[in-house]
Order: C-alpha cells, then structure tokens, then sequence
C-alpha cells in the first residue's frame, strides 16, 4: 500500500514548520531571558520577539516555565559540549585549565550566556531546582570525558562536588566580573584551576 504523501507548503514539511516555530521561540527565549532575566519572559514579550501568535507558542511549550527551562538547558548543553571536546591531557591541572579557557570563551562570546546560566539561578527558583537536578548528569559527563579517575565517583559524590564547585566558581566569576574581585584574568583561573583540581583529587 502506497504511504500517504506529506504536504509540503513552500518547500516545508508540517513538522519542519513546528520545528522552525519552535526555534524561533527558543530564540526570543534566550534573549529576553539573557537581557531581562525569568521576569522579563512573559507570553507577550516571547510571541512579540519570535514574531509569532499565542497559539503557534503553544504548539511547542505549555507555558513560560517550560521555555525558561528548555533555553536553560540548550545554553547548559551547549557549555557543557565545548567543555567536553577539550579531552583529557597528561596532568589533570592541564585539563582542568583548557577547560575553564573553553567556558571564558563561551561566556565571553555572549554575555548573555552568563545571566542564563549563572545569575538567574541565584534568584529564580525554577531554575534554582533545574540547576540542582541537571548538575550531577552534567558533571558525570564532562567527568567522564575529563577524568577517568573522577568519572568513576558517584552520583551522590559528584553532586556534592557539583554543589561546592558551582557555587565557589559562580561566586567568583560574578565578583570578578561586578569588578568587586580586583585581580587580573590570569590570578582568577590559576585559583580556580586549583580549586577544581583539588576538588577532583578528592571524589
């Protein structure tokens, strides 16, 4: 029997279209997210900026949390890809170092990547708990690829780590970066090279 044929409407597929909605919203939800953070995500704004009617929204998300939390996790996923293609060097310091070069550029690239990922957690429960539950998947990976000795610590170890470390490096690099840390670039990634480092000694 003959497969029905798929329409195709200006050379797009149905789902190809559903799909193109949906990352033009994911779009829209990254800068507004990035520039006026979880408040500023409303179905107004998000519609307004991908340029799209309430109801093309609802095709891909059942409201603004569950967008907040997809752009969060693409940005989170993205971080964690550029981190993990560093691989595995000789000495762990080595590793650990090109790693955190790889996340500056990533976080220098688009500045908006450090709201998403770093301050809005600070303030937005929703993604204060996405942070909590993604964290522990996310550091097994770049374990993982970083270290074959971390890798191999468990869940509840690699969350305690997840938990310290995160909160130390955010700590750090928002006060570097609100100038209320007075070093140079170079003092504050030789201190979390080392900070990193001993945590992984440890798991």
């Amino acid at each position: 029997m003959e497969k029905p044929r798929t329409k195709v409407w200006r050379g797009q597929t149905f789902d190809d279209r559903v799909l193109d909605r949906r990352q033009s919203l994911l779009r829209a939800g990254f800068e507004l997210l990035g520039d006026d953070g979880v408040s500023g995500v409303t179905m107004r704004a998000v519609c307004r900026r991908a340029e799209l009617s309430p109801r093309y929204f609802y095709e891909s998300f059942t409201n603004t949390d569950e967008l907040v939390v997809a752009v969060y996790d693409a940005c989170n996923a993205e971080l964690g890809t550029a981190i993990a293609a560093v691989g595995s060097r000789e000495e762990m310091s080595a590793t650990v170092a090109a790693a955190l070069d790889v996340a500056v550029g990533f976080f220098d690239a688009d500045t908006r990547r450090v709201r998403i990922l770093l301050r809005e957690p600070l303030t937005s429960q929703l993604l204060t708990d996405r942070r909590a539950a993604v964290l522990p998947d996310f550091l097994t990976t770049l374990a993982s690829a970083l270290s074959p000795a971390a890798s191999k610590a468990g869940r509840t170890e690699l969350a305690l780590a997840g938990s310290a470390l995160s909160g130390a490096l955010v700590s750090l690099v928002l006060d570097w970066t609100d100038g209320r840390l007075p070093v140079t670039e170079k003092q504050l990634a030789d201190y979390a090279t080392r900070l990193v480092v001993a945590t992984m000694i440890n798991l």
